[in-house]
């Protein structure tokens, strides 16, 4: 059995890529840093093998994990740099750039014993460190200033002693050897986002099966930067811990175990303390253009590619993509064209099922979205509830669904807790709003790693693929499409139809208003406003009306017992006229005149009313109102788009890209096919893809592309972002 060891240190980030935070630092712990160095003997590699560097300016530091182990079950394994990790620090930039190259890099190296045409990885094995540092120049260009190494067995004793580290699990790792199956590095983690130690840190992230080089590669980088994200800020606190477990588990080049030597670096380390780090791909052909003149399993890659990925490395400006992220958001609050480019579906409602299954003993609402990404399988995903525990021990509920994008070793998880203040939710880049809830937002270059909002007194939050196959808006998009399965909260949120090509319909209005329009909307307001006072006038002119009515039918009534009481002619009594008789002496009835409120009051008050409505409905209703008229956008490329060059001509890539770039299309990259070119341009699509297909050809008329359905080798070419592959002959 071979055990395989792809890692480096947590807290060698922690030291390396947080720094020192003042001149102090300097001052006080370099000699203590020095010393602890000092524990372990330095490589064997001359200075004269490394670049000299300058204090405070640019450095470039390889970071080794070596598998050499004195014994395995079967033979002593030979040194093997299974992990190659260049970090740069160049105070000039405003970010530290880190790349891994890969181990299984198809190279000739220039062993002591001859040449060798085989993975680079194999440049430790024959000649050591200085062999090791000269391939990767021989390579990439890249002079390297500083190695630090680690082996297999100090890598858990370094994250033990560190307290272990809070770290997302994107799928179901399992292996077992038996008799009867294949031998390898057996593995045992469930997904999610949980506190993994020394034995589970390394399965994690030395794990080599059913995925691609590139993926293992962001699997290392992708703990190292949780152990930063952790433990970075209690550096300067806990800066003699950090000390010792660096000196006791790595072994740097004889430079950095001199006081003069670490203060050079440190320089540059301050200058560099507080910025983000960037994570570059390596770019390659994940299997070779002819396979049958490879005779190990390599990847390969292309002049162009290298030359992209350390131009990238060195120069590369991927600053977080905030305002292009905040106007997708809006984009998305409102159903605007720009999200027609999601590729994403529907989720069957069998797995929302699945998922009011697993809500029903949570504890809290699961949130579970209502689409996933297009090339997804429409299985139910794995869904797990399970605890999360914090350093003081105590127990939080948790449950993570793992998502597939249908590309090999690409998962990405919607997550839940109670744990509010874990560490994955230190320091978020940027804030959007959609549907009314806010949106916290962590990046990994222009990519969004990390989309998390707050209900329901929980933290609930969408990690993207190891490598960010997800784009931007399609991580937005799932997010604000997550909602409860059980309870008063499981409610659906209107979205817009994400399939290809059915880009939401605009509405625009035909002419702007005119001022007689507004004016008469304004009287239209008016009337609405005297409506109640004129309600008011009537409610007290009927209750008056009343009121005299009472009095009139009191003082009749007295009269008439007056009249009984007292029988006086008529002529004798005052203020009385004659009238109708009353009984047999002739006596006429009185004649009482009234005198109540104003009646002519709410006649004329609702009067004044419906003239204001009238000359309201002449100004506003009277006009017809700006007719409408749908306006459906000309139908866009949906999908992810790769150009490789499979030709001669220099720059072909990058121009058409540019070109359908400008026309709509989504680009995510440009690269080599490596293959004999096609005999025309070609559109490649996966399955399910051909409608976006033939609309990234509508795009090519001139070119006359062919549209046929993609192959392994253009699709491992174009990288795991791509959907649509287009290849200039």
């Amino acid at each position: 059995m071979r055990v395989t060891w792809r890692s480096l240190i947590g807290c060698l980030i922690v030291v390396l890529l947080s720094a020192a935070a003042s001149a102090v630092f300097v001052l006080t712990q370099i000699d203590q840093l020095a010393g602890a160095l000092s524990l372990n003997k330095s490589l064997d590699i001359k200075t004269s093998a490394l670049a000299s560097s300058s204090a405070g300016g640019p450095q470039t530091l390889l970071l080794v994990g070596n598998d050499q182990r004195t014994h395995t079950t079967t033979a002593p394994v030979l040194p093997h740099s299974n992990e190659m990790l260049l970090v740069r620090f160049d105070p000039s930039k405003p970010w530290i750039s880190m790349m891994s190259i890969p181990r299984e890099l198809l190279t000739t190296i220039q062993c002591p014993n001859g040449p060798a045409t085989t993975r680079l990885n194999y440049s430790l094995t024959c000649g050591g460190f200085k062999t090791l540092v000269s391939t990767i120049k021989q390579v990439t260009s890249l002079s390297v200033n500083h190695v630090v190494m680690i082996d297999f067995n100090n890598f858990k004793r370094a994250v033990n002693d560190l307290g272990c580290a809070y770290t997302a699990v994107d799928r179901r790792y399992f292996h077992v050897n038996t008799p009867t199956s294949a031998q390898y590095q057996e593995i045992n983690l469930q997904p999610g986002y949980q506190r993994m130690c020394g034995t589970q840190a390394l399965e994690f992230v030395s794990y080599r099966h059913g995925d691609t080089s590139l993926v293992r590669d962001a699997r290392d980088q992708s703990f190292l930067l949780a152990v930063k994200q952790e433990y970075g800020p209690t550096l300067i606190d806990n800066i003699g811990k950090f000390e010792r477990i660096f000196g006791r588990t790595v072994q740097t080049d004889s430079a950095l175990h001199s006081s003069s030597g670490l203060l050079s670096l440190i320089d540059t380390l301050i200058s560099s303390a507080g910025l983000p780090v960037r994570q570059v791909q390596f770019q390659v052909d994940l299997q070779p253009a002819d396979p049958l003149a490879v005779a190990c399993a390599c990847v390969t890659a292309t002049q162009q590619q290298i030359s992209a990925s350390v131009h990238s490395f060195l120069h590369g400006s991927l600053h977080p993509a905030t305002r292009k992220t905040a106007a997708l958001a809006k984009a998305i609050q409102h159903h605007a064209r720009s999200v027609a480019h999601l590729a994403l579906q529907g989720v069957p409602s069998v797995e929302r099922g699945g998922a009011r299954g697993a809500a029903q003993h949570l504890g809290f609402p699961l949130e579970f979205p209502s689409v996933q990404d297009e090339l997804g399988p429409v299985t139910s995903p794995d869904i797990r509830d399970y605890l999360i525990h914090a350093p003081g021990g105590t127990a939080y509920p948790s449950y993570v669904a793992v998502f597939s994008t249908g590309l090999l070793g690409q998962y990405y998880d919607v997550q839940g807790t109670t744990w509010v203040t874990a560490p994955t939710f230190d320091s978020p880049a940027q804030t959007v709003r959609i549907h009314g809830r806010s949106y916290y937002l962590w990046y990994s270059g222009q990519h969004l790693l990390q989309v998390a909002w707050y209900a329901h007194h929980a933290m609930y939050w969408i990690h993207n693929t190891l490598t960010d196959a997800l784009g931007n808006a399609q991580m937005l998009s799932i997010a604000s499409q997550t909602t409860p399965v059980l309870g008063p909260h499981a409610v659906g949120i209107s979205r817009p139809n994400l399939h290809p090509g059915a880009a939401p319909a605009v509405v625009t209005s035909t002419a702007p208003a005119s001022l007689q329009h507004t004016i008469g909307l304004l009287g239209g307001l008016v009337v609405l406003a005297m409506l109640p006072l004129a309600l008011l006038a009537l409610v007290v002119h009927r209750r008056r009306l009343g009121v005299l009515r009472q009095q009139v039918h009191t003082a009749v009534g007295r009269v008439d017992w007056l009249q009984a009481q007292l029988p006086l002619p008529a002529s004798a009594q005052p203020g009385f006229t004659s009238g109708a008789t009353a009984g047999s002496g002739g006596w006429s009835a009185p004649s009482v005149s009234v005198t109540g409120p104003r009646r002519w009051l709410p006649p004329v008050v609702i009067t004044g009313i419906l003239a204001a409505a009238v000359a309201a409905f002449v100004l506003a209703g009277g006009h017809a109102a700006p007719r409408k008229r749908v306006v459906r956008p000309a139908p866009i490329p949906t999908a992810a788009v790769a150009v490789l060059n499979a030709g001669n001509t220099p720059g072909a890539a990058h121009r058409l890209a540019v070109s359908l770039q400008r026309q709509g299309a989504h680009i995510s990259g440009v690269g080599n096919l490596g293959a004999a070119a096609p005999a025309g341009y070609e559109v490649l699509y996966p399955p399910g893809l051909r409608t976006a297909g033939r609309r990234i050809a509508q795009l090519l008329r001139s070119d006359a592309p062919a549209v046929a359905p993609i192959d392994p080798a253009a699709q491992t070419a174009a990288g795991p972002a791509a959907r649509i592959v287009v290849v200039i002959p």
